[in-house]
């Protein structure tokens, strides 16, 4: 779960990293976990959650300090705060709902709209946008991204961030070299380091707003064995059942006629 920015848009005030950074500052998000999840979340410091290649455990999230990030709105000339249009679809209705509030609570004033599926797309997907990049209206977009291949480079980088269908962002030359980099080498140990360099230069400039990794629930028969994968996907590839289970005890039981 994240946000993007719109640092395409004509004179978008996001392409100055202390309004990224206020926006970072001002979400609580233990709370947004707590209030729009039930719980079922945990905070990640960038975009790499904590069970994927790359994720850098030293790496600290952003913390939630409403005192700063107004004296960063200040510093970035806003000192009475910004109007800020924040869309989403509806499947994340009540994590804007709550976003939304906390964006207010340290002066920014935040108009929410919710379009369908359909409409958030045509905001947000590069290829059929109603309007040119430039003159999309949206401050920011909140949205998801499966991990597929549990490779972000490729799964989440390649597409939110080097020319991707989702490339809201304006990046420093010194990510696309750290990119690059990592395309030239096999060598896993290395790849990993330069995905956490990436992380961590990512963080610092805060492209994104980073928010958090969802839990997803699975409710099974007591009788199954039940493996659940990194990416969430229902994968029952390693899942069993025990002697116990309807299907196992039924093959020994006889069919009346």
């Amino acid at each position: 779960m994240f946000g993007h920015f719109n640092i395409r848009k004509a004179a978008s005030p996001w392409s100055d990293v202390r309004l990224r950074q206020a926006v970072n500052l001002a979400i609580n998000r233990d709370d947004l976990i707590q209030y729009a999840t039930k719980g079922n979340g945990v905070v990640i410091p960038a975009v790499v959650p904590a069970q994927a290649f790359g994720y850098d455990p030293a790496l600290a999230p952003y913390p939630f300090d409403p005192v700063k990030a107004r004296r960063l709105l200040r510093d970035a000339g806003y000192p009475n705060g910004l109007p800020v249009r924040l869309i989403t679809s509806e499947d994340l209705d009540v994590q804007a709902t709550v976003m939304s509030k906390m964006l207010e609570q340290v002066g920014l004033q935040v108009e929410l709209q919710v379009p369908d599926s359909e409409a958030y797309n045509r905001k947000t997907f590069l290829p059929r946008l109603d309007q040119p990049p430039e003159q999309q209206t949206w401050d920011i977009a909140l949205s998801s991204q499966y991990d597929y291949a549990i490779f972000p480079l490729y799964s989440f980088y390649s597409e939110h961030v080097f020319d991707g269908m989702h490339d809201w962002v304006s990046e420093q030359p010194e990510l696309r070299q750290l990119y690059e980099q990592v395309l030239r080498t096999v060598d896993r140990e290395k790849q990993q380091e330069l995905i956490r360099q990436m992380e961590r230069h990512t963080s610092e400039h805060a492209y994104f707003l980073f928010l958090y990794n969802p839990i997803k629930l699975y409710a099974v028969n007591k009788s199954v064995e039940f493996v659940p994968h990194v990416t969430t996907i229902l994968n029952l590839t390693e899942t069993s059942v025990t002697d116990q289970h309807w299907s196992v005890r039924k093959q020994g039981t006889a069919v009346p006629k």
